[in-house]
This record gives structure tokens, sequence and C-alpha cells, in this order.
């Protein structure tokens, strides 16, 4: 036992004097790690930071290599696999979307005990401190919605809102958001479902089939999972309106064939870009963040700028 402890603490100053040397250089490893590899969120953050490595590397001269390492949730990947193979990488800051499990949790209170700075995008854990958190603002993205949606409502027209079962703390932040704009006189009904396309179908199908006073007149989906797949909504193009927060790139069958009027779309290319550069200005130039929490604001995407953000999508997905 106490030959294997002397051999774990020579590892550990192993590490820490390479991490020194690297430093001196100007040499530095960050890990990146989304929650799925398949989400085309994911896919064009890690655009966003990679483009953000690159400019990065040539301002201060110095070598950055990026390990991107967003599990394959359908092939059986984990973020605490992830994690534990970025500490075999030796990383020198890690940028995450957590997933709120115990395990995560526990990795990355252990990545920061040996030293490595961390930053959260998209979501946090409370109680672990961290160099920054790169966050949407989901309160302003529920109010941008609810004023999108009213502007399609006849007089006095009411809505249906579609959310999670389980909403965890970014869908109740639209929530507020929706609910401050509209007020409960513009809310026909709350719709909840499991997170997914099949289950989110037959809820607004249910919902739309105990509505026989016609009193819905339209719909807001807190996420997109209507839109994950073909067209199956209960209602015909431009029959209702619909107001969607947060979609992937599926939605822009739904926005071509009618279905949809609006999205509000969180920046998913510049989490990328902010969580590079705050993490590279702390480890060469030792320059915190001006805020621990840095919130990004919405957009809008309507038929006016829907084809421009279709482009920025092909990009980022090549």
């Amino acid at each position: 036992m106490l030959q294997r402890l002397c051999l774990l603490t020579l590892f550990l100053c192993g590490i820490s004097l390479f991490a020194q040397n690297r430093e001196l250089l100007g040499e530095y490893k960050i890990g990146f790690i989304g929650r799925d590899l398949d989400d085309a969120i994911y896919q064009a953050a890690h655009e966003g930071a990679q483009a953000a490595v690159l400019e990065l590397s040539r301002k201060y001269s110095i070598d950055v290599e990026l390990v991107i390492l967003t599990p394959n949730v359908a092939q059986g990947g984990s973020q605490v696999s992830a994690l534990a193979e970025l500490f075999i990488e030796d990383a020198d800051g890690l940028i995450i979307s957590p997933d709120d499990s115990e395990a995560v949790r526990n990795s990355i209170e252990f990545a920061i005990k040996q030293g490595q700075e961390l930053i959260y995008f998209e979501s946090q854990l409370p109680g672990i401190p961290v160099l920054a958190s790169i966050l949407a603002d989901e309160v302003e993205a529920g109010r941008m919605a609810a004023r999108e949606i009213l502007k399609k409502l006849p007089t006095k027209g009411r809505v249906a809102l579609l959310t999670s079962d389980h909403p965890g703390p970014e869908l109740e932040q639209r929530m507020r958001g929706l609910r401050e704009v509209l007020g409960y006189r513009r809310i026909e009904t709350t719709v909840t479902t499991a997170p997914d396309y099949q289950s989110a179908i037959a809820a607004i199908v249910a919902a739309e089939e105990a509505d026989r006073n016609d009193l819905i007149k339209g719909w807001v989906f807190l996420e997109d999972w209507p839109l994950l797949g073909m067209p199956a909504l209960p209602w015909k193009p431009k029959q209702l309106p619909v107001v969607a927060i947060q979609s992937s790139p599926s939605a822009f069958m739904y926005v071509d064939q009618g279905y949809l009027d609006a999205l509000v779309v969180h920046p998913y290319y510049d989490w990328g870009v902010q969580s590079v550069e705050a993490m590279i200005e702390k480890l060469h130039n030792n320059q915190a963040p001006a805020a621990p929490v840095l919130r990004t604001t919405p957009r809008l995407v309507d038929w006016r700028n829907a084809e421009a953000y279709r482009d920025n999508w092909k990009k980022w997905l090549k």
C-alpha cells in the first residue's frame, strides 16, 4: 500500500511539473465536453470553440490543443468516461455542459482538486465554484416567444404551452418569461410530455382532441421535441401559429412547410467561442472573466432571416 501511495504521489507530481512546463512554453490543452455528439447544438459549439482556438493561438503566438470528448450517447458513451479520459490527457482546463448526475458532479470536483480550471456552458451544477458559466438568458427566451406568439393571435386568443413533465431549471426559466408576458389570461393550458418526439406528438394530439370548443389558438413549444421527426402535428400548415424555443436544424422542415412561424434560438456557436476565450485568457494571461455568470442573448428567427440562419447551420455542420 505504501509503495502504491508513493507511485501515485510521484505520478501526480510529474503531471503538475509537466503542466507548469507547458505553461512556460505557451502550450495549453483544453478539454471540451458537450452532452451528446449526435446533437447538432454541440456540433455548432465545437465549431465555435475550434475557431476561437485558431484565432487566439495566432493572437498570442501560443500552442493550444482542443480535445473534444463529447460522448456519443447512442454508442454507450458518457460524460463520466469522457472526464476520466480527459484526466489521462492531463488537460489544463475543462469546458463542459454538465449532466446533472452524482457521477458527473464527483468527476468535476475531482478535476478541480487536481488544479484544472473549469467553465460551464449551457447549464451549471450549483454548489461547485468554477471560473465562469456561459449560460443562455432563458427568461428572455420565454419573453421573446411570448411576444412573438401574441402577434399571431386573434384578440383575446389563448395559447397552449408544451413543456417537459420533469422540467429542469432552464425550462422553468423559460416558463417564467412566457408567463411574465402572456399573463394567465392568455394561456389556455400547459401540456406536459416526456422529452422525445413520439411522446410530444401524442401529448399535442391529446390536447387538441380535448379542446372541443377550439379555445387553443396557438402553441409555444418550450423545447423542440415535436420537431425532431417528420411533420405529424394535428393541424394543417398555417392553420395555427406556432413558436418554438431552442430548436435544432430539423425545424427548417416545419418552417418551409408552414407549420412553424418563428424560432427563439440560442447562440450555440458563440457558446464555444466565448468559453474558449475565457479559458485562454485565464490560462495564458491570468485574467478572470468580468463576471462569474455570462448570459448570452437569444435570437428570433422567422421568414425574414431564416435563410441566413440556415446558412449558419450549413457552415457549422459542414
